[in-house]
Order: structure tokens, then C-alpha cells, then sequence
């Protein structure tokens, strides 16, 4: 077995795993909050088409927010 083929056999078996470990959540899920995360993912995705720049504004500042708080330095 070459190195290409050894790669793409552990790529199925590692898809395979995800998706049986995914099965038991979305089973848990009501069709009621599924619809309420499509409804929410579409209106997130329509605001950022909107307003690209903000999307990207608000990622840049999150991600900054977040550093701070990881990385802080006492003094």
C-alpha cells in the first residue's frame, strides 16, 4: 500500500467515525430547533453579505477581545 492510498484509507475510516459520533446529536435535536438554527444560520449569512466589512470588523475584534484575555500579562 503506497503512501496516497494509506492516506485515504485512514480519511474514509475517520469519516466514518465522525459520522457516527454526529448521529446521537442530531438525533437529540427537535425538528422545532432545527428549524430555529436554519432560520438563524440564514439570517447571520444575509447580515454578513449585507455587510462584509463589518463581518470582518467584528471576527478582527472578537479575535483580539479573546487573545487579551488568554494572553494577559500581570504585572
Amino acid at each position: 500500500m503506497d503512501r496516497d492510498q494509506l492516506i485515504e484509507e485512514i480519511k474514509k475510516q475517520i469519516m466514518e467515525e465522525l459520522k457516527g459520533a454526529a448521529s446521537p446529536l442530531t438525533d437529540k435535536i427537535s425538528s422545532e430547533q432545527k428549524a430555529e438554527m436554519v432560520e438563524m444560520k440564514n439570517s447571520v449569512e444575509s447580515s454578513v453579505k449585507e455587510n462584509p466589512w463589518m463581518a470582518v470588523g467584528i471576527a478582527a475584534l472578537a479575535g483580539f477581545m479573546i487573545a487579551r484575555l488568554l494572553y494577559r500579562r500581570e504585572d
